[in-house]
């Protein structure tokens, strides 16, 4: 179960009343009940037992075989076995110290230490008798222990008074019910009937109470799950408790609401082994009753076995009239990727809601710089002509972001020729016709084509690499001129690889030193009259190797740098089968003090002759610690002016440290995230995204996890700026039964999202 904890104790009744909904649950697509001994984030678990050694049955033989130490023949088809007594066929297996068969009536009796198996089900008791009906076998006992086998690690399994076996249906009388190991009965069902019927997949209990470490926490007169993996039924409901703020109702008149509360109960619908839907309806005390709804379909792919499976999905949330404004309210979100064809692929989203103050008033949450993106694209790819086209169109709802220009209708096409071997021109053609909903920005069309060849004219020593480049750019626009602009451009770059290694202790490690100098142009052409659409500049923020040695500026197509450079540059690398430790330092000098700016109205901006020094330095040691940093050096000021470190030490998604610590001159950020374990089931998480600088917290998360086979449950915190000290506080709490509950907690959701790399399943 989850619910949100306010400021005061919660009534006792709304704390029983979502313990009883939580009795519903059954398993989804959202959590995995399996807790594997085998996997390093799960070492809590015991080794998986039986209540006796499994044997293998012999499908394929007809044959009765028994083994004792003692026989009798008793009348003219009874036989009666003792000692050690072992009967085996092709269905199931008999153990006991007595074992009386009698061929007329079908009918198998054995006493004393009785071991029972079939292909899904093994019982131990002191009597038991096995018959046949129309092919099936029945095994009836009494005072017995018995586990279901063929659902791996997790086997229910549990006490009966009396069981009754017949073909794949058990009864069980009196009996208990758990999916804790053999040894570990933190939790169990206590019934007096239960049915398992293996082919529906169902099991059901009558007069059912649920115990936690032998205190009765709940009863049910009749309780239904799934057996093993999904099912319809009731999901985990949450509770949250909030602070409505001050208003004026629908008839104008001034309301303080107080401490309000929300209460949400979902039902998922296991419809195929493809598609599911969750339902939910949502109370909130302050607003009013919120139905929403969820679809989810895969879609198995038509490029290649290796492509993700396709997918749709729909969800949609909607109250109505509500209590403060008097309106309608709603969200919509859609998704879909398909592939038409093997080379035509299909994506489209769309993503509304009925007013801007919706996440705030419903959601409880208000994210900065927000917008809700919609776009249609569909795509054709020819891998074996080396052909991409596709045509996109997109519209976004501004939430809280400023206003952006939207790409109403976008056109690209990217061919490339091999006409001479190893000589490839690449073809780019596109056009885009953007929009903005502020009349008076400037819109209008863009229309962009490029040509462009490359070569390799050495692979050794040295490394030569040629390029050349000619593009066009023609913008119709609807309240100015219009405008051309064509622009060329060539380079040549050199790379000197020395591998080193003398035979002493470094030749367990690849060294390769590169120092590399390269050289570009590109004609100085004015852009100060081209409004702005989709390009920023890679320089706002740290200047990175990458991005210096990259030989553009810009991100999209509305400024082109101009270029008469040289940037030299070193590579260094050290690395065996477990370590790798690279290096990389570069700058780039400049002919022209003047570069094109991404200033409106401004053509060109001054600038140093040479770029800042910039270095890149990176450790990997196996697959768990990582430390990387970046710099930005002012050879003038001889300072940095801007750093960015990251360091994550990684055992498991639940064992792990990550580190991010950023300096961009005027404002300072820190990133810590990680998960601690306490003890084999307990562990702490938590993350930080401060901004130093200011000391405001955009988002802060402290929580505490107990994870078992039998169950889990975890607390978190949440501390939430939004780019102000304005904090909003909340706290969750989840618990859940394994195998009885699963759950689409948006709680788990909320952790991983403020936790990146963090896995928030409960196991």
């Amino acid at each position: 179960m989850i619910f949100f904890l306010s400021k005061k104790n919660m009534k006792s009744c709304l704390f029983f009343l979502i313990l009883f909904f939580s009795s519903l649950p059954v398993f989804s697509q959202e959590i995995s009940p399996v807790c594997s001994p085998y996997k390093s984030d799960c070492i809590n678990c015991p080794d998986h037992q039986t209540l006796f050694p499994i044997n293998t049955l012999d499908q394929s033989s007809t044959s009765l075989d028994i083994e004792a130490n003692n026989s009798e023949i008793q009348g003219t088809d009874t036989y009666l076995f003792t000692g050690d007594v072992e009967l085996k066929t092709n269905t199931h297996y008999l153990a006991a110290d007595e074992i009386k068969v009698v061929q007329s009536s079908e009918m198998t009796t054995a006493k004393g230490n009785v071991e029972f198996q079939d292909e899904s089900f093994i019982i131990k008791s002191s009597e038991l008798s096995v018959t046949r009906d129309n092919g099936l076998i029945i095994a009836t006992t009494i005072n017995a222990n018995y586990q279901n086998t063929d659902s791996g690690t997790l086997s229910p399994n549990g006490y009966a008074s009396e069981i009754t076996k017949k073909g794949p249906n058990v009864n069980l009388k009196n009996t208990t019910y758990t999916l804790c190991p053999l040894n570990q009965k933190d939790w169990y069902l206590e019934a007096d009937e239960i049915n398992l019927d293996q082919n529906r997949n169902r099991g059901v209990a009558d007069n059912a109470t649920l115990k936690f470490f032998g205190l009765p926490i709940f009863y049910l007169p009749k309780y239904g799950w799934v057996l093993k993996g999904r099912g319809s039924g009731f999901l985990t409901p949450s509770y949250d408790s909030y602070t409505e703020s001050d208003s004026f109702d629908k008839d104008g008149k001034l309301v303080s609401y107080g401490r309000s509360q929300r209460f949400r109960v979902p039902y998922y619908f296991n419809i195929a082994p493809d598609r599911d839907l969750i339902a939910a309806m949502s109370y909130m005390s302050s607003r009013g009753f919120i139905y929403e709804g969820k679809y989810r379909q895969i879609i198995k792919p038509k490029i290649s076995p290796e492509k993700k499976h396709s997918s749709f999905e729909l969800e949609s949330k909607y109250l109505i009239e509500d209590k403060i404004t008097g309106k309608n309210r709603w969200l919509l979100n859609s998704s879909l990727e398909i592939d038409l064809t093997e080379k035509i692929n299909l994506k489209a989203k769309y993503n509304r809601i009925s007013d801007s103050d919706f996440f705030k008033d419903i959601e409880r949450n208000n994210p900065q710089d927000s917008t809700l993106k919609s776009n249609i694209k569909l795509s054709y790819i020819d891998k074996e002509k080396s052909l991409i086209t596709s045509i996109l169109t997109e519209n976004e709802q501004t939430v809280t972001a400023t206003p952006e220009y939207q790409k109403a209708l976008d056109l690209n096409l990217e061919k490339t020729f091999k006409v001479i071997q190893e000589t490839p021109i690449k073809l780019d053609l596109s056009s885009t016709k953007f929009t903005h909903e502020d009349s008076t920005n400037a819109s209008g069309v863009r229309t962009f084509g490029s040509i462009g060849i490359s070569k390799t004219l050495s692979k050794d020593f040295p490394v030569i690499n040629t390029n050349a480049d000619v593009n066009k750019t023609y913008y119709k626009l609807n309240n100015s001129s219009n405008i051309s602009r064509q622009t060329a451009g060539v380079g040549i770059s050199f790379a000197f690889p020395i591998e080193l290694g003398d035979g002493t202790y470094v030749s367990e490690f690849n060294h390769l030193i590169t120092p590399s100098v390269s050289y570009n142009y590109r004609q100085k052409v004015l852009q100060g009259n081209i409004p702005i659409f989709d390009t920023t500049d890679k320089y706002d923020e740290i200047i990175t190797f990458s991005s210096l040695t990259s030989g553009e500026r810009y991100t999209g197509l509305d400024r082109v740098t101009n270029a008469n450079d040289i940037t030299l540059a070193i590579t260094t690398s050290s690395s065996n089968n477990k370590l790798k430790f690279t290096t990389q330092t570069a700058q780039t000098f400049y002919a022209d003090d003047e570069v094109v700016s991404n200033t409106g109205t401004t053509n060109y901006e001054t600038r140093k002759s040479y770029s800042d020094l910039v270095t890149s330095i990176k450790l990997h040691v196996g697959d768990r610690f990582n430390a990387s940093n970046d710099t930005q050096y002012n050879t003038d000021k001889n300072k940095i002016v801007k750093k960015k470190n990251a360091l994550s030490y990684s055992i498991t998604p639940k064992k792990f440290i990550s580190v991010a610590l950023s300096d961009e001159g005027t404002k300072e950020t820190a990133q810590v995230y990680g998960s601690f374990p306490i003890t084999k089931s307990v562990h702490f998480f938590g993350g930080l995204d401060r901004i130093t600088s200011s000391g405001i917290t955009n988002k802060e998360t402290t929580g505490l996890a107990y994870e078992s086979c039998c169950w889990s449950a975890r607390i978190a915190h949440f501390k939430e700026g939004g780019g102000s000290k304005d904090y909003s506080y909340s706290t969750g709490f989840e618990f859940v039964f394994t195998g009885l509950g699963s759950t689409a907690s948006p709680l788990k959701k909320r952790i991983e999202s403020n936790i990146p790399k963090y896995n928030a399943q409960l196991r």
